[in-house]
């Protein structure tokens, strides 16, 4: 970072948009955003030139746009890179936070290396943008084999997955929030806390 500047991150919440997803494993990228939105007191304003929902914060190290793209998943990528370009973001300044079925529920990973494993708004953001930073937020692995990835990605947390991020979500906005107050981008790192969903 330039001496007396700060740095500009976009951070990108990947989701569905609509009602019918808002609740389903696959928009958790959005759901963390929007509560760090909530936690920061930042308002959302809908930009239709860049076909997104847009809020703005300021940290210790660094401006903020939170982007909340309104495409679906699968055409993440346009939006993301039209926001880096008018808001004038390096790529490795943009931070994409998503849904990971590699990782347990509730854990969340921050890594810079290329990849998209197996997640198709992430495939798209990358085909755009490939040296943005990864925010990756586990749902963990599917019940069973029967259950296609389509239709437990797509489903609803149950009532016990969302009590398990309910503790773990002042960890992941944390996490977040510390990678703002960095003047440095971050080593691949995980989440050390442990999550407990109860009731096994």
């Amino acid at each position: 970072m330039e001496e007396g500047r700060r740095r500009v991150i976009l951070l990108v919440g990947l989701g569905n948009p609509g009602a019918a997803y808002v609740h389903t494993r696959h928009n958790l990228g959005q759901f963390v955003l929007d509560k760090f939105a909530r936690v920061h007191n930042l308002k959302w304003v809908n930009n239709k030139r860049l076909n997104a929902d847009l809020a703005r914060g300021r940290f210790a190290m660094a401006d903020c746009v939170l982007v909340r793209p309104l495409t679906y998943m699968n055409e993440s990528g346009y939006p993301v890179v039209r926001a880096a370009d008018y808001f004038k973001v390096k790529r490795t300044n943009v931070v994409v936070i998503y849904d990971d079925i590699n990782l347990p529920l509730g854990a969340y990973k921050i890594t810079t290396r290329s990849g998209d494993g197996g997640h198709n708004g992430m495939a798209d953001v990358n085909s755009w943008i490939s040296d943005c930073v990864r925010f990756r937020v586990g749902i963990g692995h599917k019940p069973n084999a029967e259950v296609t990835l389509k239709d437990y990605v797509l489903g609803n947390f149950t009532d016990e997955e969302q009590a398990a991020l309910f503790y773990a979500m002042d960890d992941i906005l944390d996490g977040l929030k510390t990678f703002l107050n960095n003047s440095q981008r971050p080593l691949d790192r995980g989440n050390p806390r442990p999550i407990e969903s109860g009731g096994e």
